[in-house]
């Protein structure tokens, strides 16, 4: 049997999702794969979805190498990126960082 997640972008549907296996939250950062000028909950938002939940938390949204690690430093068990992951000559490094916490 798999996991089952939920995606969450407010404390309420952080509530609503503890049937869930873990939650995905964010955007925690302005990303690119949303409009202009959309609203990003930023770390202390991060900070309360993990403090309002009693599943994991992953953080999503624009995140990269220079931020990956402030969201696990606030609670995240993990973390789902887009451009993170996108191929190039230092993508190995990129997941090792992440997998052994020393991103930038």
């Amino acid at each position: 049997m798999g996991l089952i997640g939920r995606s969450t972008h407010t404390l309420d549907e952080i509530a609503a999702g503890q049937d869930a296996d873990y939650v995905i939250f964010g955007p925690v950062f302005p990303t690119p794969s949303k409009p202009p000028g959309s609203p990003a909950a930023g770390l202390d938002g991060l900070r309360a979805a993990v403090a309002a939940s009693r599943v994991p938390v992953l953080a999503i949204g624009g995140i990269d190498g220079t931020n990956a690690r402030a969201c696990l430093d606030a609670g995240a068990a993990g973390i789902a990126a887009i451009g993170l992951w996108m191929p190039g000559p230092d993508l190995g490094a990129r997941v090792w960082a992440v997998r052994e916490k020393k991103v930038d």
